[in-house]
Parts: C-alpha cells; sequence; structure tokens
C-alpha cells in the first residue's frame, strides 16, 4: 500500500510530461510567420523550421513526412533558401539550370520585393527524383534563392502550401 501511492504519483506525472511534450512537438509543426533582419516567410503547417545556427542555408524547413521505397530516405517537401554574395539573376538562373535536369517553367515578375525570377524544375536530390520551385530575387548585390522541393508523388499535396511560401517571401 506505501509503494501505491508513489507510484500513482509517478505515473501521473509521466502522463503530463509526455502530455506537454506532444503538444509542443504538434506546436512546431503548425503555420508560423518567420521574421528576420533580412527576409520574412510564412512556414506553412505540416513542416518544421530546426533552429540550427550551424545551418549552410539562411532558413531551412521540411515536412514531417518521409517518402516511400527509394525515396524513403527523403522527406516528402523540403525548402532551403540560399544566400549569394556578389552574384546577379543570369548568374544564378544559369546555376539552376546546370542542377536540374528539366526546366519546366521560367518568369519574372515584379513583387514586393523587386524583380524576382520564378523557375518550376525537374531535378536529382540524391537518388529521389523532385519537382523544385525557385524563387530568386536581388537585393543590395546580393541573390537570395528560396527552393522549394517536393517528391512527384505528393506534389499535390504540398502545391498550395508551395505557393503559400513562394508568396510569402519577402526580402527587408
Amino acid at each position: 500500500m506505501e509503494l501505491l501511492i508513489p507510484g500513482l504519483i509517478l505515473v501521473a506525472l509521466m502522463v503530463y510530461a509526455s502530455t506537454k511534450i506532444k503538444k509542443n512537438a504538434a506546436k512546431a509543426f503548425e503555420s508560423e510567420f518567420i521574421e528576420t533582419g533580412e527576409f520574412s516567410i510564412t512556414k506553412p503547417e505540416g513542416f518544421l523550421h530546426p533552429l540550427n545556427d550551424d545551418s549552410e542555408y539562411a532558413f531551412e524547413a521540411y515536412s514531417k513526412e518521409f517518402g516511400q521505397d527509394q525515396a524513403e530516405q527523403h522527406r516528402q517537401a523540403k525548402v532551403e533558401l540560399f544566400v549569394f554574395n556578389d552574384a546577379n539573376f543570369d548568374d544564378q538562373r544559369d546555376e539552376i539550370s546546370r542542377e536540374v535536369t528539366t526546366i519546366v517553367s521560367e518568369k519574372f515578375e515584379e513583387t514586393n520585393s523587386g524583380k524576382a525570377l520564378f523557375i518550376q524544375a525537374e531535378r536529382e536530390d540524391g537518388n529521389a527524383a523532385v519537382v523544385s520551385f525557385y524563387k530568386v530575387v536581388a537585393r543590395n548585390n546580393r541573390i537570395y534563392t528560396l527552393r522549394v522541393s517536393v517528391l512527384p508523388e505528393y506534389y499535390d499535396a504540398y502545391l498550395d502550401r508551395i505557393n503559400e511560401m513562394l508568396d510569402s517571401f519577402e526580402l527587408k
């Protein structure tokens, strides 16, 4: 009997801690407006933005779920923001064309951040084929390239969220 009460208290604490952890983990995948000194972007629901100061990207996020079969080591979707110093649109467009297998569409558009280049392309990411969307924007001799990639079988499921990210990405 004297072990029953401490045991019940321990179980109650474990349930409480587990519930808190699950709630906090779920919050990490909710939609979030992210703002830095250089840019802002809306991370849609279902994506995680890891807080990693050692990242090679100015911003990154990825889906909770992984692909299947050959793509089981790849996230269904991921986002990376590259920043290049002393670069221009032509150089960046050429670099993108070298890394992709097929450019599906390409257009220039005026945005709140200035002139932007939008590219949709197909490319290989390791051993998986992906569809990638690029938004390239210039500011102060720097090129910002937002790349959103999705496994083709999940294209329809992520298209609205991809467009939300591309539309919301703005430079300050």
